[in-house]
């Protein structure tokens, strides 16, 4: 933790995490303080990455103010800020501070405290989230097809394709995976969930549904924590009665 002119971040008892400002003087008849806003909203961190926030306090009367973030949970880490950051404009306190990916992933708990010259305190609350974001490799959905391309109504349309994920610039099959496989009806806006197949080597899928109507079929994949969602081309199947 780094010490400056207006004030130092440490750790305190319940796991929270204190702020506090230096001393200001004001003209006012009560002591009030209010969260007005945390931003942004939630807290997104990305890897290796650090999210600065800024979380505005108005006050009265208050010639201390004091800023607590403390994760919603009984289990946490510690917030790292590298170089935290207050400054006050007369009723108005803003403080600077930093999350990154050690810290805890969840319900945040903003509590500000503002004193008085006679040490009166009051205190108020607002809470925020923070959410850690993994950088997914790209997939893609090759070579889909739904055959065949004329069908008569009641027989087996059969899908195939592949599922490829991005690996330093080459493609590469990814298996184990689920994809799903929609159909829109000629003239029709909606897609409609068909079926599903799992990925199997090089990321090869195979499906097979009955024919209802002429219109389009297309496979997606919604990703995972390390792969990224993608669809297919579409693929027309006319369907004939007899």
């Amino acid at each position: 933790m780094k010490r400056i002119a207006v004030g130092l971040l440490s750790v305190v008892a319940g796991g929270s995490l204190l702020l506090s400002a230096g001393t200001a003087s004001a003209e006012r008849t009560a002591l009030s303080v209010r969260v007005d806003s945390v931003n942004p909203n939630p807290v997104v961190v990305k890897n290796g990455a650090d999210t600065r926030v800024t979380i505005e306090v108005r006050t009265t009367e208050a010639t201390r103010v004091e800023l607590r973030l403390k994760p919603v949970s009984s289990q946490f880490r510690t917030l790292d800020v590298r170089e935290p950051k207050i400054i006050q404009e007369g009723d108005l306190w803003r403080f600077s501070t930093s999350f990154d990916e050690n810290d805890f992933e969840g319900r945040w708990l903003a509590i500000a405290d503002a004193y008085d010259k006679d040490g009166k305190k009051v205190t108020d609350q607002v809470n925020f989230s923070v959410k850690h974001e993994q950088d997914r490799a790209d997939t893609r959905l090759s070579g889909f097809s739904a055959d065949p391309g004329a069908v008569r109504k009641g027989r087996w349309v059969y899908f195939t394709g592949r599922l490829q994920s991005d690996a330093d610039g080459h493609w590469r099959g990814v298996e184990d995976e689920e994809v799903t496989i929609y159909f829109r009806p000629r003239g029709s806006s909606a897609w409609k969930w068909v079926t599903t197949a799992d990925t199997g080597w090089r990321g090869g899928f195979r499906a097979k549904a009955r024919a209802s109507k002429s219109g389009e079929y297309r496979a997606v994949f919604d990703g995972t924590d390390d792969l990224g969602d993608s669809t297919s081309r579409s693929d027309r199947v006319r369907v004939w009665y007899r």
